[in-house]
């Protein structure tokens, strides 16, 4: 009969190890790669422009071409006429900044190359506006967090003045 685990103590003066067989195996907790959700937030450089419509359609898809082209996990994906939202989930050694970044730069190349009538009023080839909303959740941000994002945003632009 095999020794069990408890059979296969070694004493080395007063600490007790463990010893194990080489039949175990032991199996990584999760097989899961990616650990890390986060809730994502964009809105357009120009208060006129609305992600409606034909840009509305577009977006789902190439949100879904990027994500699977960057093997991350796409868990939520909101498509509103002032903001852009989505929750992703990716491996720990994915930086914020660098997937926000190819985020915009794809998303911003799509839309002025698709949509000419937006190209004309960008200078800058960024679709957004300047920052982005993160925030480590598996959740959508909450409506009041997107709205105060939203005029902070837009405060920093010089495109509404603070009320005393």
């Amino acid at each position: 009969m095999p020794p069990t685990m408890s059979d296969q103590r070694a004493k080395t003066g007063t600490i007790t190890e463990w010893v194990v067989s080489p039949e175990v195996t032991f199996e990584p907790i999760s097989t899961d790669p990616y650990e890390l959700s986060y809730a994502c937030l964009l809105i357009p450089r120009f208060i006129s422009h609305h992600l409606t419509g034909d840009l509305e359609n577009e977006l789902y898809s190439w949100m879904a071409q990027i994500f699977i082209s960057f093997s991350w996990k796409l868990d939520f994906l909101n498509v509103r006429p002032d903001y852009l939202q989505w929750i992703i989930r990716v491996p720990p050694s994915s930086s914020p900044a660098i997937f926000m970044n190819i985020i915009r730069q794809q998303t911003s190349q799509d839309i002025l190359e698709n949509f000419p009538r937006f190209k004309r009023e960008v200078r800058s080839n960024d679709f957004w506006a300047p920052g982005y909303l993160v925030i480590v959740s598996i959740s959508p941000h909450p409506p009041k967090m997107i709205k105060d994002f939203i005029k902070y945003t837009r405060q920093q632009q010089g495109i509404f003045k603070e009320r005393d």
